[in-house]
């Protein structure tokens, strides 16, 4: 399906509209357990040896670790 926008503004609407389902605070907080829990997993697999964990851990925190209002938990 092809869109003509005829502004910037109703092409950059549409995005965001689509980016919002994915971006929820819901989603996030479920990204967020998965990856940890699948980083865990790739661990005891062999996958990625255990001193990566630690670097991982807070980078999965800094971008899926958020409340309800989608603000980063402390």
């Amino acid at each position: 399906m092809t869109t003509n926008y005829k502004t910037r503004a109703e092409r950059r609407a549409a995005a965001r509209s689509k980016s919002e389902t994915v971006l929820r605070p819901a989603f996030r907080r479920w990204a967020y357990g998965v990856a940890a829990a699948g980083v865990g997993v790739a661990v005891f697999a062999g996958w990625l040896p255990p001193a990566a964990a630690p670097v991982i851990a807070p980078l999965l925190m800094a971008v899926f670790y958020v409340d309800e209002t989608g603000t980063p938990r402390t």
